[in-house]
C-alpha cells in the first residue's frame, strides 16, 4: 500500500515539474514569434533584438483592455526608441473581432496590436493569466513575466534597461 502512495506521489510530482519546466519565466530566452499586426505589418520577436520589448498577452476581456490602457501611459511616458510595445490577441480572435474590440477603448492603443490566429504565443509561452506581461530585453531575455501592472510600476521597471 505505501509503495503505492509513494509511486503514485511521485509520479504527479514528475508530471507538475515537467509541466512547469515548459513555462519560460524571468531569466529564460524569450521563444520566438512572428506574428502580423491588425494594420497587416509583420512583426517577429528576433527582428526587435537591441530593443526592450514590453509585451501583453491579451484576451478580448476588460482587464486586458485596463492594461493596455496602462501600456499606452508607459509609453506616453517613455517615449524611448529603444521601448517597442506589443499587444497580442492569443485567444485566436479573428481580426473583425478584435478590431470591434479595439474600438470599444477610451482610446486609442498607440503600440502594435498582434494576431496570433492558431495561438503558437499562447501555446509557447504557456499563458495562465489574463492578462500576461513580459519584459523582455534588448537580448532577447525574459526579465518579467507577470499578470497585470500598473504604468508606473513598469516605468520604474523598464527604466532599469532602457
Amino acid at each position: 500500500m505505501y509503495k503505492t502512495l509513494i509511486l503514485i506521489f511521485l509520479s504527479v510530482l514528475f508530471l507538475v515539474q515537467v509541466s512547469h519546466a515548459k513555462v519560460p519565466v524571468a531569466g529564460d530566452p524569450a521563444p520566438d514569434f512572428t506574428l502580423t499586426s491588425v494594420t497587416g505589418e509583420k512583426i517577429a520577436l528576433s527582428d526587435l533584438r537591441g530593443k526592450v520589448v514590453l509585451v501583453g498577452m491579451f484576451h478580448i476581456c476588460v482587464p486586458c483592455m485596463k492594461q493596455a490602457l496602462e501600456f499606452n501611459k508607459v509609453r506616453d511616458q517613455l517615449s524611448s526608441s529603444k521601448l517597442i510595445i506589443l499587444g497580442i490577441n492569443t485567444s485566436g480572435d479573428s481580426k473583425e473581432a478584435v478590431m470591434n474590440y479595439l474600438k470599444g477603448f477610451s482610446e486609442n492603443v498607440n503600440f502594435s496590436y498582434l494576431l496570433d490566429p492558431d495561438q503558437s504565443v499562447h501555446k509557447n509561452y504557456s499563458q495562465r493569466d489574463m492578462p500576461t506581461v513580459l519584459v523582455i530585453d534588448s537580448g532577447g531575455v525574459i526579465r518579467a513575466r507577470v499578470p497585470w501592472v500598473e504604468a508606473g510600476q513598469l516605468i520604474k521597471f523598464l527604466k532599469k534597461f532602457l
